[in-house]
């Protein structure tokens, strides 16, 4: 009898811009401090694109890293996938741009949008290409340049965000041991206001106001919905993992906010040592946070093989998702 077809992360990548911005670059300009920034979000740097450098050219650079640790040639990638909010266009998509600079052949490439969550939306299209057979090889991308789209006189969301594209590539297998065993996905686009980054095509509806170009966000009820969404993630996976025998050995969390991480942390019980945490250095990088992460942690050793790790994000829309893998 043949196996089931399962999804196995094959190899990851990432890419951060050079441009290093430590909290006291904000001194001066904002009514902050270093330690002000260090104690209420746990960062203390984050990296900005700079001249030449987009969301598109960070994806590139995390697609070949990636694509080199998988040892796969572009040729044999059926599929792409780039989850961002900062594309470098509105049409061609990222993805289309990085599969013609990959050498790949015709076909699928699309980008997709759900904001901070926008990474494990494409690892869960890329899960059900494969088990549908209609994938063997599937390149996926979170990638952002969130410094272009921030007031930087906006105390509340300029320290937060940085610039960044992490890749993964997912393949099939007959494997019974490894691979994607759960993702779930969520969204309440009732709460939409709570995050958002208005449109410069489609002015807002009524008020006749210019559109801002910059994050908004709201940040205590973005707190609180975080907190609460990543203890529900948490939960739900554990009995999952259960339920096969397993046990999470890793969580991968977005790296959003240090105080959201410890409030999940300090109500499930889970240990803090065994959580993936980068956002001291990179700050919030959306789509491509959870994709940078993992790769530094297969990249040290802190993920390794037979390892099952669990993902978990949220972000804008409202958005929230997890996904349950064994390295």
């Amino acid at each position: 009898m043949n196996r089931k077809t399962t999804t196995v992360l094959r190899g990851t990548g990432s890419c951060l811009p050079s441009r290093i911005v430590p909290n006291d670059e904000f001194v001066g300009t904002i009514n902050t401090s270093d330690e002000w920034i260090r104690t209420r979000t746990g960062i203390r740097e984050r990296r900005f694109v700079g001249p030449g450098e987009t969301s598109g050219t960070l994806a590139l650079t995390a697609a070949r890293n990636a694509l080199t640790r998988a040892q796969i040639p572009a040729t044999e990638l059926d599929l792409i996938i780039c989850a961002t909010v900062t594309p470098d266009h509105m049409t061609p998509a990222n993805a289309n741009v990085i599969q013609a600079a990959l050498g790949c052949r015709p076909i699928p490439a699309f980008d997709i949008s759900a904001a901070c969550t926008g990474f494990l939306y494409a690892l869960s299209i890329a899960d059900q290409y494969i088990r549908a057979g209609s994938a063997r090889n599937v390149l996926i991308i979170g990638a952002e340049a969130l410094s272009r789209a921030m007031d930087f006189t906006d105390r509340n969301t300029c320290i937060l965000f940085g610039d960044g594209a992490g890749a993964a590539i997912l393949s099939a297998s007959d494997s019974a041991d490894r691979g994607v065993l759960q993702v779930r996905l969520f969204s309440d686009g009732i709460n939409h206001h709570l995050i958002q980054v208005p449109s410069m095509v489609s002015p807002p509806a009524g008020n006749g106001k210019e559109p801002s170009p910059f994050i908004q966000m709201y940040g205590r009820e973005v707190f609180r919905f975080a907190v609460c969404r990543m203890i529900e993630l948490i939960e739900d996976a554990r009995i999952e993992t259960q339920r096969h025998g397993k046990k999470i050995d890793m969580i991968i969390p977005h790296q959003v906010n240090q105080r959201i991480i410890d409030a999940a942390l300090e109500s499930t019980g889970f240990p803090a040592d065994r959580v993936m945490l980068n956002l001291d250095h990179y700050g919030n990088t959306s789509a491509a946070s959870v994709p940078i992460a993992l790769d530094e942690a297969v990249r040290e050793n802190r993920a390794r093989p037979n390892d099952t790790v669990l993902l978990v994000a949220f972000g804008g829309g409202l958005t929230w998702a997890s996904a349950i893998l064994t390295i």
